[in-house]
């Protein structure tokens, strides 16, 4: 009973980080004058810029963790916003690519001081090892939660 306790209490403790994460990106958003990108939106972006090339919506949907319609949205309204563009793909009449604009890449500095700001805070204090432990930690319950094999090195990781 006090493992499931255990378990209940990390899992709310995850689910209000969650939602303090994204309380903070969109104050640090705010600060850097991004009132018009949500952070998941900014989270969208960031795969784009770190893709240095197209995507498809398929491709940042997997990237993302989110379903396709979800990411259209996304798509959607950063495009309206100018944002992201989006291209015809040459290999695939049905599939639209997508990257960022000429303006979010004038915008990328400010975004990476949001994503920087978020991880100082985030990680105050903690030393490398205590990271790599939270890294091992949460990829274990990503997997976990996707029925994905264990790995002989998830042992180690907590």
């Amino acid at each position: 009973m006090a493992q499931r306790r255990r378990q209940a209490q990390a899992y709310l403790d995850l689910t209000r980080i969650h939602r303090m994460i994204e309380r903070r990106s969109a104050e640090l958003l705010a600060a850097q004058g991004l009132r018009d990108v949500t952070p998941a939106q900014a989270g969208a972006l960031m795969v784009l810029f770190q893709a240095r090339a197209p995507l498809r919506a398929r491709a940042l949907a997997g990237a993302l963790g989110l379903s396709e319609v979800t990411v259209g949205r996304f798509v959607h309204a950063l495009h309206d916003a100018g944002w992201v563009r989006r291209d015809p793909d040459p290999d695939d009449s049905r599939a639209i690519l997508l990257a960022p604009t000429p303006k979010a890449y004038r915008a990328l500095p400010r975004f990476i001081a949001v994503s920087n700001a978020l991880l100082d805070e985030a990680f105050a204090g903690f030393s490398a090892a205590e990271v790599d432990r939270v890294a091992q930690t949460t990829e274990r319950l990503r997997r976990n939660i996707l029925g994905e094999p264990a790995r002989a090195s998830d042992d180690d990781a907590v």
